[in-house]
């Protein structure tokens, strides 16, 4: 058996059993991920609101052991209701960046707090429920301003879970449909679970093999 075969064993492994190590957020961790979420609008004038789902994909990567940057590409849905009672749902799209204060980067649970924004590509209403005329001159296009607060769980040094609360605050009152009289602009509510697999550099890889075989003479 090959000396390259041996390694890349036991590097597979230590990435389903390995034990934490002292910072889960160490710097240059890299992480990749999906996400699965939920909606609910807030406010909106005369609609009620219902729960809508979306999903995408997560990215994290550790400036250092307290600061890092994250960013969510997803596919989401809004429900409400009109006010005659029409059920509508308003589909977007969002790309989001987040810079993300870890609380508790040395523990398993790692609690985090998220600010920042992102630029959505979205199907605007009217109060109707239904898509208001181009002459409008409404854009499809929406900047929006979100903070959130949020628990990594740390399987191990490579798989993680993340339960996410965010308040995304949008610049456009066409989410759930127009609000003429108020202007007021639509907020909600994102809840997200995401399961995110890390990279990391050579030399990192290389200590923790070294750790687990010193670990294994050791109990031998």
């Amino acid at each position: 058996m090959s000396k390259s075969f041996n390694l890349i064993a036991a590097f597979i492994l230590i990435s389903i059993v390995t034990i934490p190590v002292i910072s889960q957020t160490r710097v240059g961790k890299f992480g990749v991920g999906v996400d699965g979420s939920m909606q609910y609008a807030l406010g909106g004038g005369t609609v009620t609101a219902s729960p809508g789902v979306g999903y995408g994909a997560s990215l994290s990567y550790s400036i250092m052991e307290y600061l890092g940057l994250r960013s969510k590409f997803g596919i989401n849905q809004i429900g409400w209701e009109t006010s005659t009672g029409r059920s509508v749902i308003t589909d977007l799209m969002s790309l989001n960046f987040y810079l993300t204060a870890d609380l508790m980067p040395n523990s398993n649970f790692n609690i985090f707090l998220a600010g920042g924004g992102g630029l959505a590509f979205y199907d605007p209403k009217d109060s109707s429920g239904f898509r208001p005329q181009l002459a409008s001159g409404i854009s499809s296009f929406d900047m929006h301003g979100i903070g959130g607060i949020g628990c990594d769980y740390f399987i191990n040094e490579f798989w993680s879970i993340t339960l996410m609360a965010e308040y995304v605050m949008t610049g456009s009152q066409y989410y759930v449909g127009s609000k003429p009289i108020t202007n007021d602009k639509d907020s909600f509510l994102r809840g997200s679970l995401q399961l995110r697999y890390y990279f990391f550099d050579q030399a990192f890889i290389t200590k923790l093999l070294e750790a687990q075989r010193e670990r294994s003479k050791r109990n031998k």
